[in-house]
């Protein structure tokens, strides 16, 4: 019709993230009225309109609005960290120590011996092995955010889920170099391969967030309103998450560093943080999990096979045993003990980029380590799919079996009355 009156239209990106939002934020309304988190509604809404049904989103635009996943995962880093007191930490650190070690290593422990019982394999096993120890902060802070939880068991998670990407990359690490040394059939592991990329990226997401906090905290320090503090924690977010990129270090650890020394260097800087993320996050958030729903294919489901299933069922049985485990040997609290390790079920973001550089990086191997790389692909974005939609609706019910829904904003409106500056 438009043709016909001498108009051409070709659809504009603009366009197409304009409709994204506005379809995937009022179709999140009908699964928050069902109580199912807003974040689901958005991921399966993202399907939809993605290539698995009407295309409207299709993969080759999804890869070009890359920038937004890294933004909002900036934001993400900065909110975790805003939540991190260190007096806090002092007093739960036993606990998420050892809940961040036994969940991790008894994951990784647990789904490498069974994938090796069903495949016979090293290489398939150990791959998966180190990939179940992610976890994606992403999903549990969007739900957290929007039940107000706050309490042990949220400062805990929060401390777990920001930690845990830190250890699943060395764990990747050292079980990628074992592969490499079973492809070549070689008893040597290279040592500096093994820890020193690792440690140099995380230590770098460190110095990075520390000197660029340090940096946001005296400039925050002379702003007097709200705004004026969103505008430069937002510009300091930014430029935390573009450095981390040309770096190669963790765009996560590094914002949820910034965000870890600005709010211990002056504590009220937390309602500002908290404004900023109010104000900006949610239209980056929609976006971001629209988008992370588009990119899944409903084609692929099958290729998780028996594999798949005893991947989802044995990390989901490593996270919640071995948080139970580390939260009793760490003497946490039962609130925390008990439901801590169902906020560790979603898996997004690290897990397939660490699976799209296993491809890469086995190729290089002949023909079996293309079929390796191939098959990581297609089982964890499968798998992802799965536990990316029960995953938030878990951290929902444990924060509401410990009793943290709604807390976050009473304390915000008792600091308020105080009259801390707007």
């Amino acid at each position: 019709m438009l043709d016909a009156l001498g108009i051409h239209y070709e659809p504009n990106i603009l366009a197409v993230i304009g409709l994204i939002i506005a379809v995937a934020f009022l179709g999140s309304k009908a699964f928050q009225r069902l109580g199912i988190p807003q974040v689901v509604g958005f991921i399966v809404i993202g399907v939809v309109l993605g290539p698995s049904f009407l295309n409207v989103v299709p993969l080759e635009l999804t890869e070009e609005l890359t920038f937004i996943s890294e933004i909002a995962l900036g934001l993400i880093g900065f909110d975790i960290g805003s939540h991190l007191l260190f007096s806090e930490l002092r007093r739960l650190g036993r606990s998420i120590t050892f809940i961040l070690l036994f969940e991790a290593l008894g994951t990784f422990a647990l789904v490498t011996a069974g994938i090796y019982a069903i495949t016979q394999s090293w290489h398939i096993a150990l791959i998966f092995g180190a990939l179940s120890s992610a976890t994606a902060p992403a999903a549990t802070v969007d739900v957290l955010a929007e039940y107000d939880a706050k309490g042990p068991l949220t400062t805990s998670l929060l401390a777990v889920v920001g930690m845990d990407d830190a250890l699943a990359l060395v764990l990747y690490s050292i079980a990628a170099a074992m592969e490499e040394s079973l492809f070549v059939q070689s008893e040597t592991l290279p040592l500096l391969r093994i820890v020193g990329l690792p440690l140099i990226e995380i230590g770098g997401s460190v110095v990075l967030g520390v000197t660029v906090g340090l940096l946001l905290d005296f400039i925050m320090h002379r702003m007097k309103k709200r705004h004026d503090a969103m505008a430069i924690s937002i510009g300091f977010v930014f430029l935390c998450v573009g450095l981390s990129e040309a770096l190669g270090f963790s765009l996560i650890l590094t914002t949820m560093i910034l965000g870890i020394v600005v709010v211990n260097r002056y504590p009220e800087h937390s309602l500002h943080i908290r404004f900023t993320i109010e104000q900006a996050g949610p239209v980056v958030y929609v976006l971001f999990f629209t988008l992370v729903g588009a990119r899944f294919q409903i084609k692929l489901l099958p290729a998780m096979g028996l594999m798949g299933i005893a991947y989802v069922a044995l990390r989901s049985f490593g996270k919640f045993a071995g948080a139970w485990v580390g939260g009793t040997l760490g003497g946490a609290e039962p609130a925390v003990r008990d439901n801590l390790g169902l906020g560790l079920l979603s898996q997004a973001g690290v897990a397939i980029g660490l699976a799209l550089t296993s491809a890469s990086r086995f190729s290089t191997y002949g023909e079996e380590g293309k079929a390796l790389g191939s098959l990581v692909i297609n089982v964890i974005t499968a798998t992802t799919f799965v536990v990316q939609i029960v995953g938030p609706m878990c951290v929902k019910l444990a924060i509401s079996r410990a009793g943290e829904i709604g807390r976050a904003s009473l304390e915000q409106d008792a600091w308020a009355s105080e009259g801390v500056p707007e």
